[in-house]
């Protein structure tokens, strides 16, 4: 079955073997190699398969970024702390401006206070936006009127790195680049490399057919051995994907 930890291990020892060097997003954005995959988490849901990943990679001698949201069902302290021991990069998965319902102000303060919630135990020095695929309000936008590099932040993952050198791929939805049920994890891009599925993405990168670059952007919560479990997110994340078309189709939420 497609979308397992077994699976996406596969994804990591393919990058390997093809001579990839695996970067969190910090160390590509102060020193980037010449052949790299960005591997990325952000983190929606289920912080534990988000350790259990951080756990696997670590065995893999791999160091990731984990963006963490700051709902309480995601933002638990002990795991964090966990995922940072382990070498990797722990940082803010941003939606401020949608949690304050459009509010700039409040939203930056906001901001602001969960980023140092952060910078209490690993340095935060990059971000990322969650989509917020419901919610009107986009996150990204409190940088209209506000610089988040007066934060000490020295990345952006979406407004500073070039995707039109890099790469981009993502499993929204339970697919790879799957733009017809993907409202706001997506970019602009010159690339165009359909991903039926996982075998194909190892088949793709088997075979050499990736550029050198890559940013991989892939959630646990799309991940779990196959089981009950397995089945019970499958059956989810279908249904929020009848919603996401809708949105998308309709052009409901920009």
């Amino acid at each position: 079955m497609d979308f397992t930890f077994k699976t996406f291990e596969k994804v990591l020892i393919s990058f390997l073997n093809k001579g990839y060097t695996i970067q969190t997003t910090e160390d590509y954005c102060i020193n980037p190699s010449d052949k790299v995959l960005v591997l990325r988490h952000d983190i929606d849901r289920y912080p534990m398969n988000a350790l259990k990943m951080a756990q696997m990679e670590y065995s893999l001698g791999i160091k990731a970024t984990y963006y963490f949201r700051i709902i309480p069902s995601v933002y638990k302290e002990n795991v964090i702390k966990q995922i940072q021991e382990l070498s990797h990069e722990v940082s803010y998965h941003y939606e401020d401006l949608s949690l304050m319902k459009g509010n700039y102000e409040k939203a930056i303060e906001h901001f602001e206070f969960q980023l140092n919630r952060f910078r209490a135990y690993a340095p935060a020095k990059t971000i990322c936006r969650h989509g917020s695929p419901l919610s009107k309000w986009d996150p990204k936008l409190l940088w209209n009127k506000y610089n988040y590099k007066d934060y000490g932040i020295i990345c952006d993952t979406e407004n500073d790195i070039d995707f039109n050198h890099v790469f981009y791929i993502s499993d929204n939805g339970m697919g790879w680049n799957k733009t017809s049920t993907s409202v706001r994890d997506k970019v602009e891009s010159r690339f165009n490399i359909p991903i039926r599925n996982t075998n194909h993405l190892i088949e793709l990168i088997k075979n050499n057919k990736l550029p050198d670059k890559v940013m991989l952007n892939a959630h646990p919560d799309t991940f779990f051995d196959f089981g009950p479990r397995w089945f019970i997110n499958y059956v989810f994340i279908k249904s929020k994907n009848i919603v996401k078309w809708f949105i998308v189709k309709l052009k409901i939420i920009r």
